[in-house]
């Protein structure tokens, strides 16, 4: 009787992923840049993929950050802090020519120095991430403590510090300027090792596609 319950029973259908922003992303799905002028060229119109996806984690708030690779070398970063506008936080890491390029270094020392007073100006508006950047910015945060997870944790809360799993911890100042839309974030991890993001929020939309993987 079993047997035949089986086979006439009703087949359940099968759930299916909907994508419909970019924070939902998930590694491998494919997303499409839109051709604002708002964009640095890095980003207009390109077309990514999602190949990482980590957690940033600060005392108050955990969010996602995806990283996007297209035919560009230059892997782009989307993150998804809190804020009233649900802005999207698009990011580039900068090398150390490009910081040297865009900003006086005696100025930039300045941010690691009691009490997290600096003020920076960009030397030039020539550089290819210029969009990006605000005349002026002020310092925000000073040797803030956070964790970056490897792992998505997304509707989940990070596993609380311990010597088995736990992010890596980290330093994290910033700077903003442009009305609050546009930041500098750095990162110094335990091991000496540090990042420098040039990062700025624009709406969503500013991603006109979005595909999930193999489709």
């Amino acid at each position: 009787m079993s047997f035949f319950k089986s086979l006439f029973a009703k087949k359940q259908p099968l759930t299916t992923r909907t994508l419909t922003t970019p924070n939902e992303l998930q590694l491998n799905d494919i997303f499409t840049f839109g051709d604002s002028f708002a964009l640095p060229d890095t980003m207009r119109k390109q077309q990514l993929q999602v190949i990482d996806i980590n957690t940033l984690e600060f005392k108050h708030e955990h969010y996602a950050q995806v990283i996007g690779q297209g035919s560009d070398p230059q892997l782009v970063y989307l993150s998804f802090p809190t804020n009233p506008q649900k802005l999207v936080k698009f990011s580039l890491l900068l090398t150390r020519n490009d910081v040297e390029a865009l900003f006086d270094l005696d100025d930039f020392s300045e941010i690691f120095e009691e009490p997290g007073n600096a003020r920076l100006k960009p030397l030039t508006s020539k550089h290819s991430y210029a969009d990006m950047v605000a005349k002026e910015y002020i310092q925000q945060d000073f040797m803030t403590t956070g964790y970056m997870h490897q792992e998505d944790y997304r509707g989940k809360v990070p596993p609380q510090y311990n010597e088995e799993k736990h992010g890596r911890e980290f330093e994290f100042y910033s700077l903003e300027g442009g009305q609050g839309e546009r930041f500098i974030d750095i990162f110094i991890f335990e091991n000496g090792d540090t990042e420098v993001y040039l990062s700025f929020l624009r709406p969503a939309n500013e991603i006109a596609e979005l595909w999930i993987k193999g489709e």
